[in-house]
């Protein structure tokens, strides 16, 4: 017999995962008896509907693993097989990519208390904020880094604490291979090929006005939220614990979604070129057919050309044979003969004589306008 320890939110990330009555397949529980678990756990479970949902490519809402708990953190369940029998369980992503990252010596997942050394990027983000601390030395609100930035909203107390996670944060992804880049105005960071944007604000707090007639105010709380933009929209933030000691999870979820994503688009496309080459087969007869109306409306054009130059040659040996008796050794007669003859060779469709005048632009106009006359 096999057992598993769940964390609170190890279960919390499996039971929205895949729907209870899969898992319940997997570990010696019913559904049902999951859901309790979880009740008891303070876990929220998916809703009806969630699933069908995500298979429908529609958007999700995620509801959040509440912060406070006080039982057990922990729970043990019991893996078997279809037949009942109970197997040695198979790693997960994340317990594979964890393992990968903690046993990396290069990878630093702690945030330093001074910022030394720091990223390009972070350092034109201090710059900014500290130009707007001068700007105000008393302001009690947020400041902002400018567009094209990273993206940090915080009160001024916090400005040295949202560099330092930043920097921690871009540094061990440039040393897990991946990369920041700035995309369409917007600071992002490439996860296997996907770009994920990212920010850190601050949270803040309402402020009920003495006088009821003003308005609430909102201001800082003083705790950090690190926030991705993905679909749902993730976030970790301050609670008993730092976002500070959160790095080695976020690095853990970017990278599982990344690889979500990335099949998921592989599929796609899979998909669309299936879709595209039905699409082209079934149109392949209208497209057959519609060349053969062009090619046969081609042929005739051609023909009624060759018809028109055929018509032109009768035409001139009937001038020239009437001609003959009445107009016989003109010179202006004879030299309009040749010139006549020289239009019709260059007309021709198989001869195209060259012209002093005219060109192949010509020859196709008046071959336009011949078969507009009816």
């Amino acid at each position: 017999m096999k057992e598993i320890t769940f964390t609170r939110k190890e279960l919390y990330d499996l039971v929205w995962s895949e729907p209870l009555i899969r898992l319940s397949k997997k570990f010696k529980i019913s559904d049902n008896g999951l859901r309790k678990i979880c009740k008891r756990m303070n876990i929220p479970l998916p809703t009806a509907g969630h699933w069908q949902k995500i298979k429908s490519g529609y958007k999700v809402q995620v509801t959040k693993l509440p912060a406070k708990f006080e039982g057990n953190n922990t729970i043990k369940l019991i893996l078997r097989n279809k037949d009942g029998s109970y197997v040695e369980p198979e790693p997960s992503q994340r317990s594979l990519i964890k393992k990968e990252i903690l046993n990396d010596p290069k990878l630093i997942m702690k945030v330093p208390e001074r910022l030394s050394n720091p990223d390009p990027l972070v350092l034109q983000a201090k710059e900014t904020l500290l130009i707007e601390k001068r700007k105000s030395p008393h302001f009690d609100g947020v400041l902002e880094t400018k567009p094209g930035e990273l993206y940090i909203r915080v009160a001024p107390s916090n400005v040295a604490r949202s560099l330092r996670f930043m920097d921690a944060f871009i540094k061990l992804l440039i040393a897990r291979n991946h990369n920041v880049h700035l995309q369409y105005g917007k600071i992002k960071c490439a996860i296997n090929g996907i770009d994920f944007e990212f920010s850190l604000k601050e949270k803040m707090k309402i402020v009920k006005p003495k006088e009821n007639f003003i308005k609430n105010e909102f201001h800082p709380s003083g705790k950090l939220a690190f926030i991705v933009d993905t679909n749902p929209q993730k976030e970790w933030k301050d609670t008993s614990e730092l976002i500070e000691n959160k790095l080695l999870d976020i690095l853990i979820y970017l990278e599982i979604k990344s690889s979500e994503v990335k099949a998921w688009k592989l599929e796609y496309e899979r998909k669309r070129k299936i879709i595209e080459a039905e699409e082209q087969k079934a149109n392949e007869p209208f497209i057959r057919k519609q060349t053969e109306l062009t090619s046969f409306a081609n042929l005739f054009k051609q023909a009624v050309h060759w018809q028109q130059t055929k018509f032109m040659r009768d035409y001139l040996t009937l001038v020239i044979q009437n001609g003959r008796t009445t107009l016989n050794g003109n010179a202006e007669f004879q030299e309009w003969i040749d010139w006549a003859k020289k239009k019709i060779d260059w007309y021709d469709p198989f001869i195209q004589a060259k012209d002093d005048i005219l060109n192949d632009a010509d020859r196709q106009k008046l071959i336009e306008i011949f078969n507009s006359y009816k």
